[in-house]
């Protein structure tokens, strides 16, 4: 009887694993078609890979792929976009590449505000706003930074 039970626990939690790994792939595949898009709205012509990671310590991150100079990767931390709606989730996007942009263009400026700056473009301050309260709830707290730019009148 040990055995069966054990077995039958194994199966499942195989069965657990490779459901969350499609829905990691379905969830990536997805990104990477909201990625380009916004891309080609910021007119960043390059590329960008999205990975769902399961851990990232920023929750979200974007970087310069080694000894691939036309390349960034887009890490995002497993089940985090489970949370977000649609307009979150292109804000999450808009905000990462909003540094790719600026990597680009002004290598030596890059900030947290630049960022949601170039984001501001493409997406409302009110999903951005939404987005940095999630994100600092699963980060385990506010964080210390200027994160928007200030409203223009």
């Amino acid at each position: 009887m040990r055995i069966f039970f054990a077995r039958s626990i194994a199966i499942g939690l195989c069965a657990f694993v490779h459901s969350r790994h499609a829905a990691a792939q379905t969830s990536a595949g997805k990104i990477q078609n909201l990625v380009d898009g916004l891309r080609t709205r910021l007119t960043i012509s390059q590329r960008v890979i999205v990975t769902i990671v399961p851990h990232n310590p920023l929750v979200v991150s974007v970087a310069r792929v080694k000894d691939r100079n036309a390349t960034f990767a887009l890490s995002i931390e497993d089940g985090f976009l489970d949370d977000l709606r649609d307009d979150e989730i292109s804000a999450v996007v808009a905000h990462e590449l909003g540094h790719v942009w600026i990597f680009t263009h002004h290598p030596y400026l890059q900030t947290e505000e630049g960022a949601n700056e170039i984001a501001l473009h493409i997406v409302s301050r009110e999903s951005l706003d939404k987005l940095y309260g999630k994100v600092w709830q699963r980060a385990g707290g506010p964080g210390e930074l200027v994160y928007m730019p200030p409203l223009k009148h």
